[in-house]
């Protein structure tokens, strides 16, 4: 797992520009919130979560959280269907920043084109740099 500054960012992981990892698993993805943004929004309180059986477009909101300083969203990264949603965010939103990386997953998708989706993402060196930018920009 590499560590830029203060945030964790795992290795087999792929990101997103909104904040998200997006986690490879068989013919779906796994997605939840990247350590830069929980850390950024602090303890998380609220998250909508979408339903099972969604079919969701590409870059329309998955999910939106809120924080007691900040309030966001995730969106989809691919054309694809919610398979699965982590049910036990909407009792403990706080999940998110204890565990960003594991416990706090919050939906399983199959996408459409899981191969073109991927190709879009970013991952490995590109991460490292596009994670520099942001927390050059946010003051992180």
């Amino acid at each position: 797992m590499a560590k830029i500054d203060k945030y964790e960012v795992p290795d087999d992981l792929y990101y997103t520009t909104d904040h998200a990892w997006v986690k490879e698993e068989g013919k779906c993805i796994r997605i939840g919130i990247t350590d830069f943004m929980q850390q950024m929004a602090g303890e998380i309180t609220f998250i909508r979560v979408p339903r099972t059986g969604k079919d969701m477009e590409e870059g329309k909101t998955l999910c939106t959280l809120q924080s007691g300083k900040w309030a966001g969203k995730i969106l989809v990264p691919m054309q694809a269907l919610v398979v699965d949603v982590n049910k036990d965010l909407a009792a403990n939103p706080q999940i998110l920043n204890t565990y960003p990386y594991h416990l706090g997953w919050i939906a399983v998708l199959e996408p459409a084109d899981l191969s073109g989706g991927l190709a879009k993402l970013l991952k490995g060196d590109r991460v490292i740099d596009w994670l520099k930018g942001e927390i050059a920009k946010h003051g992180g």
